[in-house]
């Protein structure tokens, strides 16, 4: 299940997002960053 998807076109610089998960119910998420130089991920943990 994707919870937020966002795509930036063209972006140049340093880039930052607050996403507020205080919602969504505990557990493991995953966090995929996808740039022109690859794809980063992440585990995030929601307690």
């Amino acid at each position: 299940e994707e919870i937020v998807k966002e795509e930036l076109q063209q972006y140049i610089g340093e880039y930052t997002k607050q996403i507020n998960l205080e919602d969504n119910a505990k557990g493991i998420y995953f966090l995929e960053i996808e740039t022109n130089d690859g794809i980063i991920n992440k585990k995030l943990v929601l307690q």
